[in-house]
């Protein structure tokens, strides 16, 4: 098909417009709460396989006569946070899976699942505690009749996890513990993982450790011999999808980049480390995500409770208002003034102000001079009668 002939080169385009991670925007390891803050996201991830961990675990084995798996998902999400300390989230993804064998190339492309869950933030202290719940729905389920390459699980999931984090400054680090229910008979899985993050200006490096164990056993001989031969006919025998009590380790490096402070660009890479009835590759991915405060421009005023005070700030506090000085309850004295009489005759007439006469310095001094000469002649003439 044409669609299987260029999934390669799809790949390369989606991977050069987007950059980033394994796990997408809605579910990002590290959590931040910023309220009003709605994210929208386009990610790609690429996955390409060559090899299976066998039920035995260990070292990985070549796909038989040099057969390959390779998956391209596309998501579009979008994650709200009306509160510091809660947010929704959800995506959708279109899956193009490709498998080549000795025989044929068969491939699938189709809106394989869609997601909605929300996560909070429990405790705040000396570290952080979030919960998360995810519920996965398919659109495609496994058909083990026909000659369909999976793009998916195809089965209804529940995935739960309690995040643990800590915002050291320069670095962050993480880790998360979980349980995922899956329909359809398989395995209930525990998704585990740990991460550290360093902070560096505008730039994030990263890296990760992260996988599951299947903690129920979905093995009978009919499941297992259906799954094998069905894996073995369309998926060229990788395990990706379908395995019977799948186990695997994984790792991702990741950087991020913060351009503004709408717009983040992430590119990632890992490969897989051990597991079981699982299949072994390499991934590459990334994203592109605007981020905006709906908030932004409008500032609400913090409200300030009055205060009960029935005495002014410019009166003394020995003031007390009663009822016979109450304006409300004493009329104020107006004098009655239209009795026929001229008011103008009782209105004081102005006086006029007698300008004393301006004295000069030179009869200022002689009169000074006159007024010591006499109190000399009286005090000599006190001193002759003695």
């Amino acid at each position: 098909m044409k669609m299987a002939n260029n999934l390669q080169r799809w790949a390369i385009v989606f991977l050069s417009i987007f950059s980033i991670s394994l796990p997408a925007l809605a579910v990002d390891n590290y959590k931040e709460f910023r309220r009003d803050r709605w994210d929208f996201e386009a990610s790609a991830n690429y996955f390409h396989s060559e090899a299976n961990y066998p039920s035995s675990g260990g070292g990985s084995q070549s796909l038989p006569s040099g057969n390959s798996f390779s998956l391209l998902d596309s998501s579009f999400g979008t994650r709200y946070t009306p509160k510091k300390n809660w947010s929704v989230f959800g995506w959708g993804t279109v899956s193009n899976a490709e498998s080549k064998d000795s025989v044929a190339s068969r491939a699938n492309s189709s809106l394989s699942e869609a997601a909605v869950g929300f996560d909070f933030l429990m405790y705040s202290d000396m570290f952080q505690l979030i919960p998360e719940v995810i519920a996965v729905m398919p659109f495609e389920e496994v058909d083990p009749a026909s000659d369909t390459v999976l793009n998916s699980e195809g089965v209804f999931e529940v995935r739960s996890r309690l995040i643990a984090q800590k915002d050291f400054g320069a670095m962050r680090g993480y880790g998360w513990l979980g349980f995922n229910f899956r329909g359809g008979g398989r395995s209930f899985l525990m998704p585990w993982g740990v991460g550290a993050q360093f902070k560096m200006n505008r730039f994030r490096l990263g890296g990760e450790l992260f996988g599951y164990q299947s903690v129920s056993d979905d093995t009978t001989d009919v499941t297992a011999a259906l799954r094998t031969s069905y894996i073995s006919g369309v998926n060229a025998g990788s395990m990706k999808f379908y395995g019977v009590k799948p186990n695997l380790m994984d790792s991702q490096l990741y950087a991020t980049w913060l351009m503004t402070p709408n717009w983040t660009l992430q590119v990632n890479g890992g490969t897989t480390l051990t597991g079981s009835n699982a299949a072994a590759g390499f991934h590459v991915g990334g994203f592109l995500r605007y981020s905006f405060d709906m908030s932004e421009g409008y500032s609400e005023q913090e409200y300030v409770a009055p205060v009960a005070n029935p005495v002014p700030n410019y009166r003394s506090n020995m003031y007390e208002e009663s009822e016979m000085s109450s304006e409300k309850k004493v009329r104020r004295f107006q004098e009655q003034l239209n009795d026929g009489v001229d008011q103008n005759l009782f209105k004081p007439r102005p006086t006029k102000s007698k300008k004393r006469p301006r004295v000069q310095p030179d009869q200022l001094q002689q009169q000074l001079d006159d007024t010591e000469f006499q109190i000399e002649l009286k005090s000599n003439k006190k001193q002759r009668r003695r």
